[in-house]
């Protein structure tokens, strides 16, 4: 490192580690109880960009969509939380080039957002955008994602890794990011296959295949001959496993996933989504609680969720061997995840058949679960209990219809108290407030018109100074040897919800999982004598002869 560049990072850690740099406030911030939460809410949710992807071509997709194929399959607005309206900025996504985007993904620190296109006879493609304060969109890059319909991206922890998940034929690759730029860097470092190569016994929708939005008996059958993998998530505790909910089999997979070399490498345990009642589940999305050792799945074809508690010492355990690169051999077999409850996400009259579950999350609170109900046209609200044995369980709060069809996706903004739904077939978005303590959501009255939406992609706008104090103390860090602390203080991202909350600003959801307060003021006190101890270290490398 050249002298100047010692000089100028000891510097700027001086900075911030005397409470005046961005990154000192945000993590004096998990500690503080007081009303600057709701202060930097609002202001976080000031800078929300709102990326909305749409359907183009139904004849490429598993299921089939009721509503208009778009024209551009990306629109960009800016979320106003003052009445929570939004203004329409951009239009981009001609239909040659980027064709059902049908995921995305905001990264953690950098003003980049990746996107995953949906064709069942092609593989999908993944593209990142850097976006901007005004909602423009510059491509940085483009891969193939080693599979068809690409359904799920996930970034890892440290951000050197995208995982994606094509749910046609099942298949789980990794790619390199730049945690500095995000941009891909080269070629895929992992392709996993449940199916070991062998071909996807089910026909496509345009060959005579059935229609993967239906939730009748003779779809079910044929939907569930084949593995269909539909999210990938990794433990956000260590990050050594991943969580993979195949659709197909009824099953959630737990994948030792290499996080230095960027492997999934070995698949570890199968076990069933749900309560094996004979009839099928289809697990979709998984998402871990924010602040406590549970997982939630939601059941796409029984319209339930399975709440799971998560071992912990386990996964520290496998984490360690994985640090001491062990075998996996002896964790074969042996789950993280034990069932503990599963509930309906629709009225017990209502006919499970003429449902299908679409996106589940945790509030950044912690305080409640959201489902949303194709069918029912409904978004379902549980409260967590958090006390006693039936901590991280759930009990109904309500059923609030969505003010259209088929709500595939909703995202709240970066506050929280607003929701935003994409009802793929009324071709519609529509904005709900959410009650903090009630956790009932009202129609806001706003609502726009979208062709097909698919998803919505909260994208709050990092300033420079949020991105440059956090990579310089990660960095510095690391560079001399104290990155695991200051990790856990300064977490890079930890992300707990099935698609892509970000968890931010407040006390429930910023610390690190299962810590208490008490425990998370020893590593804030450990992290400013490790930043003090840096701040030496750098001093005497800055002062010291050539």
């Amino acid at each position: 490192m050249a002298p100047n560049s010692e000089r100028a990072m000891a510097q700027q850690i001086s900075y911030m580690s005397s409470g005046y740099g961005r990154s000192s406030t945000l993590t004096a911030n998990t500690v503080d109880s007081g009303s600057s939460r709701d202060e930097m809410s609002s202001s976080a949710s000031d800078n929300d960009l709102v990326f909305v992807t749409s359907y183009t071509d139904f004849d490429k997709l598993a299921h089939g969509p009721r509503g208009t194929e778009g024209k551009h399959s990306i629109h960009v607005y800016r979320f106003h939380p003052s009445d929570g309206s939004m203004c329409l900025l951009n239009i981009e996504g001609e239909t040659h080039d980027v064709i059902n985007p049908a995921f995305s993904r905001f990264h953690p620190r950098l003003n980049v957002v990746y996107t995953c296109s949906e064709d069942i006879e092609k593989n999908g493609q993944i593209f990142a955008y850097s976006i901007g304060p005004d909602g423009e969109l510059t491509k940085i890059g483009q891969v193939d994602a080693g599979g068809t319909s690409t359904c799920y991206i996930t970034i890892a922890k440290d951000c050197r890794h995208l995982l994606a998940v094509n749910y046609w034929d099942s298949t789980l690759a990794v790619f390199p990011v730049s945690p500095e730029t995000g941009e891909f860097t080269g070629p895929r470092t992992s392709m996993y296959d449940p199916k070991e190569g062998q071909a996807v016994v089910a026909a496509a929708k345009m060959n005579g295949g059935v229609n993967h939005s239906n939730n009748d008996e003779s779809t079910i059958q044929m939907r569930q001959k084949d593995p269909h993998s539909h999210a990938l998530v990794l433990d956000p505790y260590f990050g050594v496993m991943a969580y993979v909910p195949c659709l197909g089999k009824d099953l959630i997979r737990e994948f030792y996933f290499d996080k230095e070399n960027g492997v999934i490498a070995s698949e570890l345990n199968v076990l069933p989504s749900g309560l094996c009642t004979g009839k099928p589940d289809g697990p979709r999305y998984f998402v871990f609680h924010p602040s406590y050792d549970i997982a939630y799945v939601v059941n796409e074809l029984s319209s339930t969720v399975a709440v799971f508690r998560v071992d912990r010492a386990l996964l520290r355990e496998i984490a360690l061997a994985h640090k001491a690169g062990e075998s996996m051999q002896r964790f074969k077999g042996r789950s993280t995840l034990t069932l503990i409850q599963s509930i309906s996400t629709i009225p017990k009259a209502f006919p499970t058949k003429m449902n299908t579950c679409g996106r589940i999350c945790v509030h950044k609170s912690g305080r409640f679960v959201i489902v949303s109900n194709r069918g029912h046209e409904s978004i379902a609200i549980f409260r967590v209990k958090n006390k006693g044995s039936n901590r991280g369980e759930l009990s109904t709060v309500g059923y609030f219809h969505t003010r259209g069809e088929t709500p595939r996706h909703y995202q709240f903004d970066s506050s929280g108290q607003y929701l935003i739904v994409a009802n793929q077939d009324s071709n519609s978005i529509a904005v709900f407030n959410f009650n903090l303590c009630s956790g009932e959501i009202k129609f806001t009255g706003n609502d726009y018109r979208v062709p097909s939406p698919n998803f919505v992609q909260c994208c709050p706008i990092h300033g420079d100074d949020e991105h440059q104090s956090t990579s310089i103390l990660v960095n510095a860090a690391s560079a001399l040897g104290h990155r695991p602390i200051l990790e856990e203080v300064i977490p890079s991202e930890i992300v707990t919800d099935s698609d892509a909350d970000t968890i931010k600003s407040t006390i429930p959801t910023n610390q690190a999982p299962g810590l208490t307060r008490k425990e998370l003021e020893l590593k804030l006190e450990a992290a400013r004598r490790q930043i003090d101890e840096l701040k030496t270290q750098m001093s005497n490398m800055t002062t010291s002869p050539l």
